[in-house]
């Protein structure tokens, strides 16, 4: 009869352990993003939404805000349609608003509540609004199965950004 040691045992269960958890990785998204250097105005800092949609368009995460009061959410309309409205958990994504320049941000792959997100298809938007200027909306659709980079071309707001999926 074979006996099993039992620091093997412990062994054994630690290594499973991490394959468990190496499985349970999320995909992840680097999005660099291109706020336009604008010569107007008055020129006013612009609010930020940068988040995510299943294909059926249902709220994901927010993986950006940038805005200075909450107050000033509902500016954001389409974010504030899907996400916004009646929701008050978006403390660990939001932020002050920035100047022009480049900015990466950063998404490790959970929802708002720290789940994991299931890979497959999603739709990531970027709205762009600035007080007294123009609006920028874009929404591209992501396979977060796939690696690779993605372009996303502003009008106005923001110039040519990018999205970099890591699936694993």
């Amino acid at each position: 009869m074979f006996k099993i040691k039992p620091w093997l045992s412990i062994t054994l269960l630690v290594a499973a352990l991490f394959q468990i958890n190496a499985h349970a990785q999320s995909p992840r998204l680097e999005v660099e993003l291109t706020l336009a250097d604008l010569n107007v105005q008055p020129y006013h800092r612009p609010y930020v939404a940068v988040w995510l949609e299943t294909p059926e368009r249902k709220h994901v995460t927010t993986l950006a805000l940038w805005v200075q009061k909450a107050e000033w959410f509902k500016d954001l309309r389409q974010w504030w349609r899907k996400a916004g409205k009646g929701n008050a958990q978006f403390d660990g994504v939001s932020g002050a608003t920035k100047r022009a320049g480049t900015y990466t941000i950063s998404w490790d792959g959970n929802d708002l509540n720290g789940n994991p997100v299931t890979p497959g298809k999603y739709l990531l938007s970027i709205e762009v609004v600035r007080e007294e200027g123009g609006r920028d909306y874009s929404r591209i659709e992501l396979d977060l199965t796939q690696s690779g980079k993605i372009t996303i071309d502003g009008k106005n707001e923001f110039s040519t950004s990018f999205v970099t999926v890591t699936a694993l």
